[in-house]
């Protein structure tokens, strides 16, 4: 005996939020410090450290910014290009669409860019606290390489290195 059917009106499917990823500008430095202030363990920067980004004489570097289906600047991720490996400097989502596919599209974009710049290899560093983070990056293929003892401050605390090779 078949179990019945539901209805197509008793389902409940969520569609997936949309995003879209595209390199930074200088114009999104309001909006990339809105967010960045909006989060508690975000790498606060200045706004003359993201301008300095844009500089023509500035390291190279991948900024890519996550927009919502509006257009809403909800997520950014910050990296430095050195000799065939790229060291992720900076990520931030909004609160509200954490744990729904925006920090992944961002990684992604990011290594698929790092390919594109010859890279071998990404790099970060994580607060040993943050475990989401530590989770979210051990999730994407990452590996934990080490510490840095007291790396952070503010409170004090040990960085987690992180890698992923290309």
């Amino acid at each position: 005996m078949r179990a019945p059917e539901e209805s197509s009106s008793s389902k409940t499917l969520r569609a997936a939020p949309v995003f879209i990823t595209r390199p930074a500008t200088q114009a999104d430095i309001p909006a990339v410090l809105s967010l960045e202030r909006a989060l508690a363990n975000a790498a606060y920067w200045s706004e003359a450290a993201y301008s300095q980004i844009f500089a023509p004489d500035a390291p190279a570097r991948l900024a890519i910014v996550l927009e919502d289906k509006n257009r809403a600047l909800c997520g950014f991720v910050i990296a430095r290009l050195i000799g065939g490996e790229c060291e992720l400097e900076n990520i931030a989502v909004a609160p509200t669409l954490q744990r729904k596919g925006a920090g992944t599209q961002l990684i992604e974009a990011l290594i698929a860019s790092a390919r594109v710049r010859n890279a071998r290899s990404i790099h970060l560093e994580v607060r040993e606290s943050n475990t989401a983070a530590r989770a979210f990056y051990l999730k994407r293929g990452f590996a934990s390489r080490g510490r840095r003892p007291k790396y952070y401050s503010n409170p004090e605390e040990d960085g987690v290195l992180y890698s992923i090779q290309l």
